[in-house]
């Protein structure tokens, strides 16, 4: 189902909509004659078909739900992730700011570079569902420079210490955020969620109405509505996919700013 995210989110919210507006009003067209023939459909039974409305009405509401809220969690927490881990290349640039040349310079490079690479290329295709490995490699270059880095002084030992403390938690954060491309509602929910909803809609045939345009209203009312809440929660599932997907803005703030974090670079 990942090849929804390729649509524009118009396009998807539109299909949604229209496939179940499509389907419930179909299906009042061909199947009201029969309904009210087979059943005896009358006044007299618009009760008891609203109190079973009713009860699997509101077990659905329920469901949705939660399902909207695992959804939206899902999504808040991959958006809290990114922010951390741009504000982790921000505290880790600091720190190697504090180093010596050669390296200094050298390791400042190599997290631009990073910066770069993760705005420019891994977040273009993280919202096709892909996970590049060639930051990795960015960092491995980092990490090699950093290791061979030989402190002159007690200040710069500590400060070598505290910048591959600040290298392993980036490093942490970079795994978090690539295992998050593949997050989103669990199947089996989605599975359970279409099914009610093409249940549920067919309940709405067994009402009594004298009237064939009135009950076309509110069957089309009743589906958009459906439609509009399942496109909601399919847009925001899978938080890095699609265009309603976390921004790397966080990561561009940082970028923008990079120079800020030297404390030589931002008096000059």
């Amino acid at each position: 189902m990942y090849w929804i995210y390729d649509l524009p989110t118009w396009q998807l919210g539109a299909g949604i909509v229209l496939s179940f507006l499509a389907f419930s009003l179909a299906g009042l067209i061909a199947l009201r004659g029969w309904i009210y023939n087979t059943f005896r459909i009358s006044d007299s039974t618009n009760e008891p078909i609203s109190a079973v409305f009713a009860g699997v009405g509101m077990l659905y509401g329920l469901l949705l739900g939660l399902v909207a809220v695992a959804a939206w969690q899902n999504f808040d927490s991959v958006g809290s992730l990114a922010s951390k881990e741009a504000a982790s290349i921000a505290a880790l640039y600091r720190d190697i700011s504090a180093l010596q040349e050669p390296a200094k310079h050298s390791l400042q490079n190599y997290l631009a570079d990073y910066l770069a690479y993760v705005i420019d290329v891994e977040w273009p295709l993280h919202r096709h569902g892909e996970s590049p490995n060639d930051g990795a490699v960015i960092l491995t270059g980092f990490y090699g420079v950093l290791s061979g880095y030989q402190p002159d002084s007690i200040s710069q030992q500590i400060l070598l210490s505290e910048s591959v403390t600040a290298f392993n938690h980036l490093i942490e954060l970079r795994r978090a955020r690539m295992d998050s491309v593949d997050v989103g509602i669990p199947a089996v929910f989605w599975v359970v969620m279409l099914a009610g909803a093409f249940l549920i809609i067919p309940l709405i045939y067994f009402f009594h109405l004298p009237s064939m345009k009135t009950h076309l209203a509110l069957t089309a009312v009743f589906s958009i509505f459906l439609g509009f809440m399942i496109f909601l929660m399919a847009a925001v599932d899978n938080p890095l996919r699609g265009e309603v997907s976390i921004s790397p803005d966080s990561y561009q703030a940082i970028q923008d700013s990079l120079k800020n974090f030297d404390p030589v670079r931002s008096s000059q």
